[in-house]
């Protein structure tokens, strides 16, 4: 009996798994004898080895039996007499026993690597306990089963307890795609508590946060998910999901908690993106003058304003100018103001000028590359005195404002061309951020696209559901030359267009979008022309079974009855 938890190590494992799977962390399973049963990550290489040397705080829970969660190793003073306490790379641990009967046979050891990992842990503490003490009792009733030869039914009434208390939705299936378990995230999400149907799921071959990207077709309903699809036994197989939609709005929520207020349209799914926002979190609280530099429309104003929002200037203004809109001769008295009387058709009253309204805040100077040269020598003393004069006035008045200017020319060339000071654009150019043109991050068309979407559906009181794969692969394929901005005019253009079914269709493009050259040729087609090549395409891959059409009527989203009057309508041959 000691060694029970070797002789159902195979089980053991996938819980263990499970467990990393759900939480984000590395798990570790030791039984009695100090011997590591189950490993994920880098401890998965040392399953099968002593932990003798290494089990410092498990041999206290084997003693004690009690659940151990170390916040700060190294710095714990249960961890003063721990061997490896010098080489120890822990961020956190947690530590709970597995019974059998009055007895401690196990440990389950939850371990933190990461900061971020154990910021999450601690937000979630009290639902992770609980989800690792029924993991705890489902090995302990997996020993009882094994020692006693009875049923797997027990094991399938923990699982449903432990999976309906978990954030993410889970499904498990048969080999005949048949649904024979989806928990409550699930059930939700497909508004659905019946089994036996039959699930659709397509890999995307798209990853984002190392989670696969997956289309399930349901009860109906087609939602795209990111999550983990794995066997969970020789005959039933188990996906862990999260919607696209919802996984992207938590990981603003995370954002704007860790690391600041997040201006709400700065979304984002790419790589390069999320490299440029870590790299605006590093500067924002800092006083350095920025220069973000991009192709018209990719967001350059909304960059600057995240800065600001998350700099310590928060609470002050934000001032934006756009210095090529302003007229030259106007130019001097909206940055500086005025004195009443200064010149003939000025205000009597007098005028504040941009740098004093932004004090102690935030100017950005968008299209730089615009201001004439006269103006950028009395930009260039503002910044390095940080003093302003207003026109008609001797008065110096002492300023204290973070400049950030934007362009989408190149500053280098026109300062080879003596049409830019050089010495204000290495004043300028302190700290440069370039934002991608939209067609080099293809991975935020997605969330952009459903962003715009909702934003106009709920402008125009539409109902929207869902954005079709044809106008998104078209969209993938387009080189949207006004980056983000032409993205959204072209959303508001569709939306407008959109029927109550609230699908975006490839009929809702505007008509440059139809000579995009890719593998969607709409030009001469009607809607009556395109259903019928959708059917008998899908007549042709997937068959002409009753089976076969249940099928395909459930990945057009119509009922079964309609696709076989499509059909008869049509006469199209099968």
């Amino acid at each position: 009996m000691e060694n029970f938890l070797l002789n159902i190590k195979n089980e053991v494992q996938k819980y263990a798994e499970t467990i990393s799977q759900i939480i984000q962390m590395d798990v570790e399973i030791m039984d009695s004898n100090f011997i590591r049963v189950a490993g994920t990550g880098i401890l998965k290489k040392k399953v099968g080895i002593s932990m003798n040397d290494e089990s410092h705080i498990y041999k206290n829970v084997l003693e004690t039996g009690k659940e151990t969660i170390i916040l700060e190793p190294k710095k714990d003073s249960r961890c003063l007499n721990c061997p490896t306490i010098n080489t120890c790379k822990e961020q956190l641990e947690v530590s709970t026993p597995i019974f059998l009967g009055n007895k401690v046979i196990g440990v389950i050891g939850i371990i933190c690597f990461t900061n971020s990992q154990k910021l999450n842990f601690i937000k979630k503490k009290d639902k992770y306990l609980l989800f690792l003490k029924q993991i705890s009792e489902f090995i302990s009733s997996q020993a009882y089963l094994y020692l006693e030869a009875s049923t797997t039914q027990s094991k399938k009434d923990f699982l449903n307890t432990i999976l309906n208390k978990i954030e993410d939705g889970v499904i498990i299936y048969n080999n005949d795609l048949e649904v024979i378990y989806i928990n409550e995230v699930a059930q939700n999400l497909f508004e659905t508590t019946l089994t036996k149907e039959v699930i659709f799921i397509e890999n995307l071959k798209d990853t984002f946060l190392e989670k696969q990207e997956f289309s399930l077709i349901y009860n109906n309903k087609k939602i795209k998910v990111l999550g983990t699809e794995f066997q969970f036994s020789s005959f039933e197989k188990a996906i862990i999901f999260r919607e696209k939609k919802a996984l992207h709005n938590s990981i603003l929520q995370i954002l704007n908690s860790t690391t600041g207020t997040l201006v709400k349209d700065f979304i984002f799914y790419s790589d390069s993106m999320k490299k440029l926002y870590d790299r605006i979190d590093k500067i924002s609280k800092n006083p350095s003058t920025v220069l973000i530099t991009g192709e018209s429309g990719t967001g350059k104003e909304i960059v600057a304003r995240t800065i600001h929002m998350n700099s310590n200037r928060v609470n002050n203004p934000f001032i934006a100018v756009n210095c090529g809109a302003i007229p030259d001769t106007l130019l001097e008295s909206e940055f500086f103001g005025y004195v009443k009387g200064s010149f003939t058709g000025a205000d009597p009253r007098g005028k504040i000028g941009k740098f004093e309204l932004a004090n102690g805040g935030t100017l950005f100077l968008d299209e730089i590359g615009d201001m004439p040269l006269y103006m950028q020598i009395k930009l260039l003393r503002v910044i390095q005195e940080r003093k302003i004069i207003r026109i008609g006035s001797n008065q110096l008045i002492d300023i204290d404002v973070r400049i950030i200017a934007a362009t989408n020319q190149n500053l280098e060339k026109l300062v080879e061309l003596g049409e830019f000071r050089k010495d204000l654009y290495y004043r300028l150019n302190v700290v440069p951020l370039e934002v991608p043109p939209l067609r080099a991050r293809p991975a935020d068309i997605f969330i952009f696209a459903e962003h715009f979407a909702e934003k106009y559906a709920t402008l125009f009181n539409k109902r929207f559901f869902n954005i079709s794969t044809e106008v998104l692969k078209i969209f993938e394929n387009y080189s949207w030359p006004g980056n983000v901005r032409e993205l959204e005019n072209t959303i508001e253009y569709m939306i407008n267009l959109m029927d109550e079914k609230g699908i975006l269709l490839p009929i809702h493009l505007p008509q440059k979008f139809l000579a995009v050259e890719n593998n969607f040729k709409f030009e001469n087609k009607t809607l009556k022309n395109m259903e019928i090549e959708m059917i008998s395409a899908l007549l042709k891959k997937y068959g002409n079974s009753t089976e076969n059409k249940k099928q395909i009527a459930q990945i057009l989203g119509i009922g079964i009855a309609t696709l076989y009057r499509k059909i008869e309508q049509y006469n199209i041959k099968h």
